[in-house]
Order: C-alpha cells, then structure tokens, then sequence
C-alpha cells in the first residue's frame, strides 16, 4: 500500500475544544430551561389573564353603576301622577271657563290660572324624586308651525341639591322660568337666567319640548302620554345659565286626546357625576352617556353619540362627536380618542319601551380607561419578570464557564499529550494518569488500540491479496491520500497517476474519470466505469464510496472488478428484450417501449399500430421443413429492421405475428408513404427454395390509427387485429385499415351466434296455442302451435331459422 501525503504535514485545527464543548452544553442546558420557563409563562397567559382580569373588573363595574343609574332615570321618568294631577286640573279649569285651549298658549296672563294649580304639584314631584329640577311647559299647535323665539308660557323649577334636608319655606328652590306673578305669590327666588316665558328656540329633536309633544301631535295621542316619553339625547344650557344638564318630558294629554303641552324633569351633569363616580373605575377612568341608533348591541362595532362625559377629576366634560367602539373582547370595546388608545365596557340602559316612538334610541353607559392604565399591572409584572430571568442568565453562564474551565483542564493536558506523540508516527504513544477514572481508561485503551490497529492492517492486507475479484481502493483525508498498489491500473489511469499525490490532485484526476468512462449507477446506487483494455475488450469497475464523519473525516473508496457480472448481465437483458431469430423486440419490450410513449403524447403525434400475420408459414413448414421456415420468419425481420426508420419500434410477437408501430408524423399522408415504402421492400425482398422457385414474402395486416381509432395501445392492438382478421379471411397479401363499421357488425353477429347456443342450452322458447276451426262444422279442428323467443338479438322465429 502506498502512503502519499501533501506537503503539509499537520493537520488543521477542526471542531470545538473540550471547554467550548461543555461551556457550550452547559449553555444549551441554560437556554433550554430559559425556553422552558418563558413557554411556560406564555403558555399560562399570565400576562393576557391578568389584563382578561382587569377588563372584567372593569365590565363589572360598569354593569353594577349601570343599574344604580337605570333606577335613578326610572324614578325620574315616572310622571304617571303628575300627569294625572295636572290633566284633572285643566280639565277642571276648563269646565268652569277659567282657561281656554285655544289661546292657552298665547301668554302668560291666559295660562296664569292653570300654572298658578300646577305649581304646588310640580313642588311636590321636585321634592319627593331625586331630580334637580322639573317643568311645565304649555302648547296647544302645531310647533312645525310656531315661530321661532315665539314666547310660551312655562314653569321651571330647580333644586341644586335634590338629596339635602327640603326647606320648609322652599328657600332651596329657585324658578328658572315662570310669570312674575307666580314668583311672588310662593316667594320663591329666581335664578340669574329666570325669564317669565320660555323661547321657542325651534332645536328639533334635540329639545326637550319638540319629540314628544310632536310625536303625540302627529300621532293624535293614539298612546298613552308615558308612551310618547324622551330623554334628551344631547346635553343643554337653558339660556342665560351655566349649568349642564340632560332632561325627560313627555306631552299631556286630554282624555279627548288633545295634546297642550309637556312636563318633565331635569338631572344636572354635576348631580348625574355625584352619583357617578369615575374614582371607582380602575386607574380613575372616565363615564360618558351615550346614545346609539344601532340595533344589534353586540355587533363588531358600536357607533355611538355621547351626551355627556365625566373626567377623573370628578368634573364633568363636554361631549364629544360620535365614537365608534370596536369588539376588543367578549365583555369590551376599545375606541381611539386624542391618539390614546382606551379600554370600554357598555352597558345598556332600558328607558323606553319596546313600542314606544323612540324605542330606536338606545342608551348606554360607557366606562373607559386608557389601555395603558388598564393593564399597567400586566406590565410591570412582565418587566420585573425579564429582569429575574436576565439576572438569572447572567449567573447561569458564569458558573457555566467556571464549571467549564474546572472540568477541561485535564482533558487538555492529555490532549497535549497526544499531539506530542503523534510527532513521532512509528511509535505508540504512552499517556500519563490524569486522576479521572475514565480519561485514563481511555488512555490505556488508546494505547491498546494503536497496537490492534498495527495488526489489523497487515490481516487486510493479506485478505485482499486472497479475494477471487480483483480489489482496490483508496483514504482520502484533508492532508494526505493512501492508495493501494493497483488502484490506478484497475481504473485505467496508471499512467496519469500524479507525482505527489495530493488530495487536490486525486479529486481532480477522478473528476477526469467519470467524465471519461462512467457507464452508470449500479442498483445500490455505486457508480460504475466502462474502462477499455488494450486488446479491445471492456473492464466494468465499481467504485463503493463512503464518508467517515468524526474529528479525523475522511473518505473511503472501494473499486472493485465487475466485468463478468455486468456481461453476464447484459446477455440476460439482450435474451429478455430481444427475439433470438429476428433480433427484433419481444412482446414485453414492446409494450414497455410503447407505453413509455403513450406517457408523453406530445411525441406521438399521428401514429399508426401495423399488427402482420405472415401468409403461408404453414404450407413451407410442411412443404420444406422448419428450418425454410425460421428462415422465412427471419428474413421478414431483417426487412422490418432494414426498411422502417428510426421513429418505429418493430417486435414479433410470436410465430409468425409481427407488430410495428410507427409514430411522430404529421400526418395519415405522410405515414401512408412510410408503409407504402415497407410493402414494396417486402415483395422485392427474396428467397430460393429447395426446388429453385423464387418465395416473396407475403404478408396480411390491419392498421389502427392513433389518434383516430384510439388513445391507448391495447384499443389500438384490438382493432389491428381485427383489421388483420378481415384480411386473412378475404384477401391475403394486403394491408388494410381497421373498419368500426365492420367491427360493430361482427360483434353482432358474434353476439346473435351466442344467444342461439343460449336457445339451444336454456330451451329459452316459449308456445302459444291457437285454435283451428273446421269451417263445415265450426269447431275446433286442431292447435297451431306459435313459438315466441325473447332474447337481445333473436327476436322472430325468421331470425331463428
């Protein structure tokens, strides 16, 4: 064996050191328990639980104040008695002439009457309901007709503090609006917007007065008045005042349904904030009432008009332009106000009955927090988390690394070792103790391996020397190559061997093998050589290749002689392929070649199935014995071979059939001269008999077309074979093409041939029996029998005959 080695003795430096292999363990056990930690952190959701947590404190507070809330608009809306009291008495004051409907709303003087008895019932609802203030307001027209800023005569009555100890003397109380005469007769104070009357300011359905003295109005007061009842949808200033505020009213009606004016309650934005306090909500969010025209409260966003909205500080704040809330979660919403992203929870307030006119306007309660408020909590808890974890990763890599250095220590210094003696390549190395237990059982066992290896060298060596193939083979490393002796002159190359062998050189000069003499891959994937030999002859060399990973890798290749496999090989293919006495395809390689075409049609093109039937075969064997007639057959086959070109596959299937299909022409012209040219190289070619006659070959055939006749070999063999029958049973000597008229007409007779045996075999025939009269006498003389046959093709007792 030769040893042959670059240049460069030493070896590169490769793979990790023992302290980067266990500093690099130790980090991965690190990293894994980090992963491990912050999976399980993620996969509890602790942060997503705790802002769900927060959310849901957050929804409930919302639903618990929305229900405080709803009672107190409930209690304020309920009017039924002041209503009652206040029709009982226009009714009466209308009976004894005091008031008149048609100029009751003309002034003051002219409702005095009925505002000066209304007065102490209106007093008595401000102090028995937790409002701040209540109203009268008199109309009897249409106020689609009513002038703007046109005078009405009015009481609005007010309490700041509905909730403090009442005044026995109503000092608490003070008018907003009503007559002057009416001030001093209850010697009630005036606010500093009082005013007499009430202007019609014409706001639409944006007032307190306009919806539902309108809507009653129009409807001819087909409801009750409580029916017709609304909430102000946007909060309002009576003018000359400061102070904010949202109001119910509702109309009131006659018993003979004549509408004639409003009553009603106020609730101060600051009274409403008093009892809704934004301090409770978490990180002092923020309460708005809200209006929305949108039917489906649960749908994925919320379009909503704020009446009015409270801040943190306990003030209440101006409304804002509609919002649209966003689904956030199963019980909140979330909206972007002033670039800040907020937080909601809704919950509907129930102020109007489903029928009544304005049952359209839902009313809610909104609490909302800035989201970065609401889960601040979540926040901090998830940064005190990455600190932990950062701490902890910090510690673990330096204890990581002192472990490292502790325990590489001594595998260094019997690495040192090692490299110091491989200086020295003919002696086997001796390794000092380490302490550790199994370094130096390692030791001892390298040193024993060294000497094994010595010896099991040399044993392969002599089993080569004794294999009945001829072996060789070859170890390529990154600095050095081993050859055996004959490794070259196997594979042809003994005189290109370089001088030195360098790994560089050897891979370049098998490059220039495969490219020169591959031959192909062997079954397990092994490449095989075709090397030519001086006296003509072919050498078939495999070359096994295999890749030892490891520290010292390196590549390992086995050539081995395969010559009489391969032609061994080679003659079974030929024989399996190949027919002995014409060289033609057999049966199988036929089809196979056949359907690899059929697999890619686009090679077909218009092709044509030829099955022949040599005429007279019989007649030669009989007449001249079987060797004329092989040499007939083997003659057809060398004309087969000699005249078609090289887009044809020619095969004898067996005796004296034949199959050629030919394919990839444009045309049935263009293939037709092809066969033309085939039948006139048949009748020239020749042969003497024994007796010095002249035999020309003679041949019947049928002809299916492809694509005309079919898409698939096997339709095509059948009526190829059935236009060859049609021949041999007419005219010999002819090629003809397939006939699906024919054909159809054969399969008929075939199938009428095989319900007569059925006749015959089932007796399938059934008998009718007709009388026959004697016309002297008129009686029945005898029976006519009448047979009746029901079968697909027999049909009359004429088809059976």
């Amino acid at each position: 064996m030769q040893n042959r080695k670059p240049h460069s003795q030493k070896a590169p430096q490769t793979g990790h050191s023992i302290f980067g292999t266990i500093l690099f363990s130790l980090l991965a056990v690190l990293a894994v328990e980090f992963l491990l930690l912050t999976f399980a952190v993620h996969a509890t959701r602790l942060g997503p639980q705790l802002n769900q947590n927060a959310e849901d404190i957050l929804a409930m507070q919302v639903d618990n104040r929305s229900r405080y809330l709803q009672s107190i608009f409930h209690d304020a809306q309920e009017l039924t008695s002041l209503s009652d009291a206040i029709n009982g008495l226009t009714q009466q004051l209308l009976d004894e002439g005091e008031i008149s409907l048609s100029t009751l709303d003309s002034s003051s003087d002219a409702a005095y009457p009925l505002l000066e008895a209304a007065a102490p019932e209106l007093i008595s609802t401000l102090r028995i309901k937790s409002v701040t203030g209540v109203f009268l307001i008199l109309n009897t027209h249409d106020l689609d007709k009513r002038k703007q800023d046109s005078l009405m005569p009015a009481i609005y009555l007010r309490d700041l503090d509905p909730d403090a100890a009442p005044s026995q003397r109503n000092a608490d109380l003070t008018f907003v609006r009503a007559p002057a005469q009416l001030v001093q007769s209850l010697s009630i104070a005036t606010d500093n917007s009082w005013s007499p009357t009430i202007r019609y300011r014409a706001l639409g359905n944006r007032g307190f007065l306009y919806p539902p003295f309108q809507a009653a109005y129009k409807d001819g007061a087909s409801l009750a008045a409580s029916d017709y009842g609304h909430w102000t949808s946007q909060s309002y200033l009576v003018p000359g005042d400061t102070h904010e505020a949202i109001a119910y009213s509702q109309p009131l009606i006659l018993p003979d349904g004549t509408v004639y004016g409003v009553i009603g309650v106020e609730l101060l934005a600051d009274y409403l904030w008093e009892n809704l306090p934004c301090s409770e909500l978490q990180n002092n969010g923020t309460y708005f009432l809200a209006v929305t025209d949108t039917e489906e409260l649960s749908a994925s966003e919320l379009q909503l008009c704020p009446v009015l909205r409270s801040h943190c500080d306990g003030q209440p704040g101006s409304a804002d332009e509609s919002l649209t809330l966003r689904l956030h979660s199963a019980h909140t919403r979330r909206y972007l106000f002033s670039n800040t992203l907020y937080i909601a929870s809704v919950s509907p307030l129930n102020l109007y009955s489903r029928n009544a006119p304005f049952s359209g306007k839902h009313w809610l309660l909104v609490g909302s927090v800035p989201a970065v408020q609401l889960f601040a909590f979540a926040q901090r808890l998830k940064q005190l988390f990455s600190f932990i974890m950062l701490i902890t990763l910090a510690v673990g890599f330096v204890c990581s690394w002192l472990v490292s250095r502790r325990l590489a220590r001594p595998v260094a210094k019997l690495s040192a070792e090692v490299a110091a003696a491989e200086a020295d390549s003919s002696a086997i190395p001796h390794l000092s103790a380490t302490g550790i237990r199994e370094l130096d059982q390692f030791s001892s066992a390298f040193t024993q391996l060294s000497k094994d290896v010595l010896d099991s060298s040399t044993r392969f060596l002599r089993i080569m020397k004794l294999a009945s193939a001829e072996l060789g083979g070859y170890e390529l490393r990154d600095d050095s190559v081993y050859v055996t002796d004959n490794f070259f002159s196997m594979l042809g190359l003994a005189q290109e061997q370089p001088d030195p062998l360098t790994p560089k050189a050897f891979r370049a000069l098998m490059g220039t093998l495969e490219q020169r003499w591959f031959y192909r891959l062997s079954p397990a994937n092994n490449k095989v050589f075709a090397i030519p030999q001086p006296d003509g002859s072919t050498h078939y060399i495999t070359l096994r290749v295999t890749h030892i990973l490891g520290e010292s890798a390196s590549e390992v290749g086995l050539a081995e002689d395969m010559t009489t496999t391969v032609l061994e090989q080679q003659r079974i293919e030929h024989e399996r392929d190949y027919d002995t006495l014409t060289g033609l395809y057999r049966r199988r390689a036929f089809d196979r070649a056949c359907e690899a075409l059929f697999q890619q049609p686009e090679k077909l093109g218009c092709a044509a199935l030829l099955m022949m039937d040599l005429d007279n075969l019989k007649q030669i064997n009989d007449t001249y014995g079987h060797d004329w007639g092989d040499q007939y057959i083997r003659q057809t086959g060398q004309c087969f071979a000699a005249n078609t070109p090289a887009n044809t596959i020619c095969s004898r299937l067996s005796g004296d059939e034949f199959l050629i299909f030919f394919y990839g022409y444009q045309d049935q012209a263009q293939l037709r001269a092809q066969l033309e040219l085939l039948s006139a190289a048949l009748q020239r070619s020749v042969s003497i008999l024994p007796n010095g006659k002249q035999l020309h070959i003679s041949i019947s055939g049928g002809i299916a077309w492809y694509p005309t006749d079919g898409h698939d070999l096997l339709t095509l063999k059948k009526y190829a074979d059935f236009a060859m029958y049609q021949v041999k049973h007419s005219h010999k000597g002819r090629m003809c093409d397939f006939d699906i008229g024919s054909y159809h007409q054969e399969a008929y007779a075939a199938q009428t041939q095989q319900d007569f045996e059925r006749l015959l075999q089932e007796e399938s025939v059934s008998y009718h029996f007709q009388p026959i009269y004697s016309a002297r006498s008129g009686r029945v003389a005898a029976y006519e029998a009448l047979m009746r046959v029901d079968l697909p093709t027999l049909h009359s007792p004429a088809q059976v005959m």
